[in-house]
């Protein structure tokens, strides 16, 4: 039962680590450095190129973010990121009819 139970907790915690990711984005040029504390003289966890999706997790203040990719967390500097662009709502279009007029 206690086995089940804590299946179960797993699960839920999954379910709503997914829902409370932020938005992705990517940065924008080679070698962004992810450092372990935002400050440019800490421990630098891995490089990211254009071609890595992150997720924002939150802005830490007008310099820093703090980003998850693969599982880890680290810290970009915010003039490296770019937001991901959302697609643009298009209005259907209807076809319009051209205006006859009735011959009296």
């Amino acid at each position: 039962m206690k086995r089940l139970l804590f299946i179960i907790a797993l699960v839920c915690m999954q379910v709503v680590s997914s829902f409370a990711q932020g938005p992705t984005s990517r940065v924008n040029t080679e070698k962004v450095k992810m450092y372990r504390q935002p400050g440019i003289g800490g421990e630098v966890m891995r490089l990211l190129g254009p071609e890595d999706e992150i997720i924002v997790m939150r802005k830490q203040n007008h310099e820093w973010s703090l980003v998850q990719i693969d599982g880890e967390a680290g810290y970009v500097l915010n003039s490296y990121l770019k937001a991901k662009k959302a697609k643009k709502a298009t209005a259907a279009k209807t076809p319009v009819a051209p205006n006859k007029s009735a011959k009296l």
